[in-house]
């Protein structure tokens, strides 16, 4: 597997080439405003947080290589929903 430049996946995440050609087609990795708050802040805490109301795949696949290439545990954290009482 090749080494992941953060740099690069920075590009993934804006929808542009990466020189090590990491993307994938068939895996959705361009961010949207929302996700990219969550992305920026995941890499100031240390973890990414998942809303309540979700959040599509696109913000975990980039948060994972963006932890691999910064040599980090990649912790999500994704609370349950409440069940009605």
């Amino acid at each position: 597997m090749k080494k992941v430049d953060p740099n690069d996946v920075e590009k993934l995440s804006r929808g542009q080439a990466t020189k090590a050609r990491i993307g994938n087609r068939n895996i959705g990795h361009r961010l949207n405003q929302k996700e990219r708050i969550l992305f920026e802040s995941a890499k100031r805490l240390g973890y990414l947080k998942i809303p309540l109301s979700g959040a599509r795949k696109n913000v975990v696949h980039i948060y994972q290589l963006w932890c691999s290439a910064e040599g980090r545990e990649c912790i999500i954290h994704n609370p349950a929903p409440h069940s009605p009482a």
